[in-house]
């Protein structure tokens, strides 16, 4: 359900409600003893009402465009993957809420400059159950990105240089947050907090190139250029056995790309 209202030509409010369903999940366990009748387990569903208010705008002659949001999502049931053994399974975490705030804004500068940022908070928590107190798996409380376009012609041609960065808050890759006293189900109990990652920043810049008579670009880019060491990955299945993967980010990379428009 969703209601919009126009403020003025350049501006409008907007606010919607909507609940969703998750069906149950069966899910089938190792047996007790060898040879013996597998558990199996039932998550009841899954349910989530949301709400969200915002705001859309153009101005400065429409040269700046805004846009603003609050959400809140509940949850009952909420299903999450827990590892018990070596094999995952479905389970109920209890109840949970997400709230926040989410941003952005586009200004044209100039003709041939253009800058934009984001900005997202987002507290996300179960707020009851096994899980109570802890963070929403890769959910991180902040993030942020700035960026800008920035273009003009020359050898015969039109150049596009567009700087990026971006920017998040601490993650946890599981539900669980890998606290110790949650793992009891390993074969190799895990007794230290440590699958997660800081917050961090990625700096990106780009810059291509485009004859006027030709159907060709060529572009450079650079990623990571501060050649930020970080993780998207930890935990996984080697962790039943003592031995958690950690998978990192890709590191600093260069690259030129040359696009034939046919």
């Amino acid at each position: 359900m969703t209601g919009r209202y126009a403020l003025s030509p350049i501006a409008n409010v907007y606010a919607s409600y909507s609940r969703g369903r998750r069906p149950a999940v069966l899910s089938a366990g190792a047996p007790g003893a060898p040879d013996g009748t597998p558990t199996f387990a039932v998550a009841p569903a899954e349910t989530a009402q949301a709400y969200e208010a915002g705001i859309k705008a153009d101005l400065l002659d429409r040269r700046l465009r805004v846009d603003a949001s609050l959400y809140s999502y509940d949850y009952d049931n909420f299903q999450t993957r827990e590892q018990r053994g070596s094999t995952f399974v479905t389970t109920n975490a209890g109840t949970a809420r997400a709230y926040g705030f989410e941003g952005q804004a586009d200004f044209a500068a100039t003709p041939d400059f253009d800058l934009f940022a984001t900005y997202a908070y987002n507290h996300a928590r179960f707020t009851r159950g096994a899980y109570e107190g802890n963070h929403f798996a890769r959910s991180p409380d902040h993030m942020v990105s700035l960026g800008a376009s920035m273009r003009w012609t020359g050898l015969g041609g039109k150049f596009d240089l567009r700087p990026t960065y971006a920017w998040r808050s601490k993650i946890f890759f599981a539900d669980d947050n890998d606290r110790p006293e949650l793992q009891a189900g390993l074969l190799v109990p895990d007794a230290g907090q440590d699958e997660f990652q800081n917050g961090f920043g990625l700096l990106n810049v780009r810059i291509s190139y485009a004859p006027d008579r030709g159907n060709w670009e060529v572009e450079a880019f650079g990623s990571n250029l501060t050649d930020e060491i970080y993780r998207k990955g930890a935990g996984s299945a080697g962790k039943s056995i003592g031995l958690p993967t950690n998978v990192l980010g890709e590191p600093r990379v260069y690259g030129l790309r040359l696009t034939i428009h046919r």
